[in-house]
């Protein structure tokens, strides 16, 4: 059997195994992600990249397998993965804050043309590292039914919508600039438009095809639709259907549905190298009403090209979406991320299981089942789930579907596209909201101006106090290293003490009753042992103590980064090292003669010398061990204190870095005006705040932007 030094070396090396897991996995990611800028040939083949990964999974089940047959138990230090990743997006922007024209002069002088280059480098850079903060920050996918009433509530008005135009200009948030153009868009053509969703040949053409009542739509197994496909009613009934192509750089053009491929599809358009930007199909169908629009999108998953892309720019624009699981393949990650990036765009959803004539009536059943539980387990959407198919008799499926939940909405249509806009505008001053307040914590502004005088104004005590508390974590952290290093240094003393114990039991002994004395010695020696160990506990619950203090007074002092002392005070500091004597149990059956206690000195002198001959080489032994034991523990237990510690401490110290070196005059300047900002975002957010249907004054002030 393994003794409990041969289970610690096998978890530590189980633990290293997997850290070098972990580094490698990314790898075999890159060829999915391909980058100019990795360093690594992909030269894998998407199949031997499985495999690999098949065979990591499989190390990984051994690893747990024998840990579980061994009783090891497992004690990993766990961090929040939002927190990991705040963090790096801190150390991303002060390596962006590098390559600033201040920082590059060092490499020669900028002439003007050059600084503005590198300004916009960076602020581009800045900008996207400001909506991962804000979106990281916004815990948007945590509660997504919520989310939706949430958006309803919001205030929507064209003059929020006015408000945040100006807000994005002044602070030249150019990401949101599509966002607002697309609403104005929409307030000038108000339609309420209707979105097919789902991965490459999960049905979404023949489905509309089928609802249509035309084979207008191409369809295939293998990517089909390239670009967005908008399907509206046409005049009069009876006539063909009609198609309108726009493209980028020319005007539309009226084509015949049956070119519709050349446009349309991936295999003539391929990575739409025609740069159309959208087709509207006329269809005179009785199905269609007028101010609704069915919409078809490119397939998204691992098998879709460039119209993936297509689909996520056009998701904000729509304002209900259908999307279909394949019953060929159930429902996987794909499915579930498009249905959680609608929720979180404020755009509800309706799910079909497409291919239902795939399944027996009881397979069905059981797939719908489990397509809802994973909805709710992953998701927490509570939310139908109906089979549709557009073959056979199975089609009166789809039929029923879309005359019980889709046609009853066409009487409501406007109200519909209204609600729609007031969730897009409300969404839209929530994310502006978010990047504003990264702006403002990006100056070291905290919650108000003031506090950023307060820090870096002034004669500069609170800086003084992060340095304090930086060296005081610092001098704790050497403090418990220098103990770990010097462990054993006192082993010498320590064994004298402990004989002396022992041999001062053994005299107690002598002096109550003549007779064995195994248990009493045995436990003077437990105890003495105990006692170090503890000792040993005490250096690092001291120390997690010390540096969980540090980071909550660095966390109210510094204005930026969060402490998560939470690692520190839940560190998997493991049970202490078992104390095994078994080696003196045969020695701990020594005495002395009772008379001899009639003479104190005399006793002990037998004792000390009984101890010393018959013990001390086998208790020399089991202390050199078992402080062996203790100083292995305290290695790792103060690592998986400071280890936390340190990466969350150099965040502050980059703080205090910037803040010591910061130049830039119109810091202050530009927290204040974020702050009115965001107040008047705030404002408008409580005094606007109208019933259900407000939005619809929108479109009568469109012209005001």
């Amino acid at each position: 059997m393994l003794k409990p030094l041969h289970k610690n070396a096998l978890l530590s090396t189980f633990l290293h195994i997997e850290s070098r897991l972990d580094e490698m996995e990314p790898l075999l990611a890159q060829g999915k992600r391909p980058s100019p800028l990795n360093r690594h040939v992909h030269d894998l083949s998407p199949t031997e990249a499985k495999v690999v990964e098949d065979y990591f999974a499989r190390i990984r089940s051994t690893m747990v397998t024998c840990l579980e047959k061994h009783g090891i138990p497992v004690e990993v230090q766990r961090v929040s993965l939002r927190w990991s990743l705040q963090t790096g997006v801190n150390f991303l922007s002060v390596d962006v804050a590098e390559v600033g024209p201040d920082r590059l002069r060092g490499y020669g002088e900028l002439d003007d043309a050059g600084r503005q280059e590198v300004l916009s480098i960076q602020q581009e850079l800045d900008r996207l590292l400001d909506r991962v903060v804000a979106y990281l920050g916004d815990r948007l996918g945590h509660d997504l039914p919520e989310r939706l009433a949430k958006l309803q509530a919001a205030p929507a008005s064209v003059a929020m919508l006015r408000l945040l135009d100006q807000i994005v200009m002044r602070w030249q948030l150019v990401e949101f600039r599509p966002t607002i153009d697309t609403i104005v868009q929409r307030l000038e053509s108000p339609q309420f438009e209707i979105a097919v969703f789902g991965r490459v040949s999960s049905g979404k053409s023949s489905l509309l095809n089928h609802v249509a009542g035309s084979s207008v739509l191409p369809v295939g197994v293998t990517p089909v639709t390239a670009v967005p496909t908008r399907l509206v009613r046409g005049h009069p009934e009876g006539t063909r259907p009609r198609a309108v192509v726009h493209f980028a750089e020319t005007g539309p053009r009226r084509i015949d549905p049956k070119e519709l491929a050349e446009y349309a599809s991936e295999e003539k358009n391929r990575g739409n190298h025609k740069h159309v930007t959208g087709i509207t199909v006329e269809i005179p169908s009785r199905r269609l009403r007028e101010g609704v629009v069915l919409v078809d999108t490119p397939g998204i998953g691992s098998l879709a090209t460039s119209g993936s892309a297509e689909t996520f720019a056009y998701l904000p624009r729509c304002d209900l979406s259908v999307v279909l699981i394949d019953a060929g393949s159930t429902l996987n990650q794909e499915d579930l991320s498009l249905l959680r990036d609608l929720y979180e765009a404020g755009i509800p959803a309706q799910v079909l299981l497409s291919k239902a004539d795939l399944l027996t009536a009881e397979d069905r059943q059981r797939v719908l089942q489990y397509i809802r539980d994973q909805l709710r387990q992953e998701l927490n959407l509570d939310m139908a789930v109906h089979p549709v198919s557009t073959l056979g008799a199975d089609a009166v499926l789809l039929d029923r579907w879309f005359e019980q939940e889709i046609e009853p909405l066409w009487e409501r249509h406007r109200t519909l596209m209204e609600e729609s806009l007031h969730r897009k505008i409300a969404r839209l001053r929530e994310s502006v909201m978010a990047v504003l307040q990264t702006l403002l914590a990006k100056r070291h502004a905290g919650t108000d101006a003031e506090r950023w005088s307060a820090l870096a104004g002034g004669d500069g005590r609170q800086l003084k106090a992060v340095e304090r508390l930086l060296d005081e974590a610092d001098a704790a952290i050497q403090q418990a290293e220098t103990r770990h290093r010097d462990w054993s240094a006192d082993e010498a003393s320590l064994m004298e003490a402990i004989l002396q114990n022992v041999a001062q039991a053994m005299v107690e002994s002598a002096r109550k009753a003549s007779g064995k004395v195994h248990k009493p010695l045995m436990q003077v020696i437990q105890e003495s042992l105990v006692q170090v160990g503890q000792t040993a506990r005490e250096v690092v619950t001291g120390l997690q103590k010390t540096l969980s203090c540090v980071l909550e007074s660095l966390e109210k002092t510094a204005p930026l980064a969060k402490a998560d002392t939470a690692a520190i005070r839940n560190a998997p500091l493991g049970g202490l090292p078992v104390i095994d004597l078994s080696p003196l149990s045969a020695k701990c059956n020594c005495s002395i003669p009772g008379g001899a206690t009639l003479v104190p000195k005399m006793a002990h002198w037998m004792a000390r010398r009984t101890v010393d001959s018959q013990l001390a080489d086998q208790l020399r032994q089991s202390i050199t061990l078992y402080n062996a034991q203790l100083r292995a523990w305290l290695r790792t237990s103060i690592s998986s204190v400071v280890e936390p510690y340190r990466s969350q401490a150099e965040v502050f110290r980059e703080q205090l870095r910037r803040m010591t070196t910061n130049t830039e005059p119109n810091t202050a300047t530009d927290a204040v005006e974020l702050i009115r900002n965001l107040k008047e975002l705030e404002q408008a957010g409580t005094t606007e705040r109208t019933p259900t249907g407000d939005v619809r004054r929108l479109d009568k002030g469109k012209g005001a932007l």
